[in-house]
């Protein structure tokens, strides 16, 4: 379930405003694509989703803080390059920010996210049995703080398609081909090269060994 947007007249000019809740009630509320973020939104997924793309967002509040809740479900924010990430939240049999488990609690910026930077999301909430957490677009365009006026300009432009599910498909894809040299040197467990089958064992008779039949 999807708040429809608000239609708000400030003189000669209609701004529209962006929804503030997303809930996935035994479903998915997904936001993807470019879109004006509130200075406060809600997520709630109950045994479903709430996936928010930050990664063509148009910030226009240098804070924005979001309150999550969690149940048999997930929430889930993707952010481009330039963006803070602060998480604040508790986990009950689930996760939330990087880490989880039978009792959690999470809190401060992401170390991916940290850095010099105007815009921040802090994300708020508890997840039990279930997870909240942010990932970062790092193919995206990094973010930059605008203006109303040219926020409402950048929206009246025609929309560039969202490429965020085949950014983080690569991006996962980079990760997983990246870290498979090092964990051959580290000789762990899964590292090893299947493509060269080792030889069978040979009888030796006396030092000396017996072909197979």
């Amino acid at each position: 379930q999807v708040v429809p947007l608000k239609r708000v007249q400030t003189g000669r000019e209609i701004v529209t405003m962006s929804q503030t809740k997303f809930a996935g009630v035994l479903s998915g509320a997904n936001k993807f694509g470019r879109w004006i973020p509130e200075p406060e939104i809600r997520a709630r997924a109950v045994a479903g989703a709430a996936n928010l793309d930050f990664s063509q967002a148009l910030f226009i509040h240098p804070e924005i803080t979001i309150h999550a809740t969690a149940f048999w479900g997930g929430v889930h924010l993707i952010v481009p390059p330039n963006v803070v990430v602060e998480q604040n939240g508790r986990a009950i049999m689930g996760g939330f920010g990087n880490s989880g488990g039978l009792y959690h609690s999470s809190s401060g910026a992401m170390p991916e996210t940290m850095g010099n930077t105007q815009i921040t999301i802090k994300v708020r909430g508890t997840a039990v049995m279930g997870s909240v957490s942010a990932m970062v677009n790092r193919r995206a365009t990094p973010a930059r703080l605008m203006t109303p006026e040219e926020a409402q300009l950048e929206m009246q432009q025609p929309a560039v398609p969202s490429t965020t599910q085949e950014d983080m498909r690569q991006q996962i894809l980079g990760e997983v081909f990246a870290a498979a040299p090092i964990l051959q040197q580290l000789n762990l467990p899964g590292a090893t090269n299947q493509a060269t089958p080792s030889a069978p064992p040979q009888q030796v008779v006396q030092g000396i060994p017996v072909p197979e039949k």
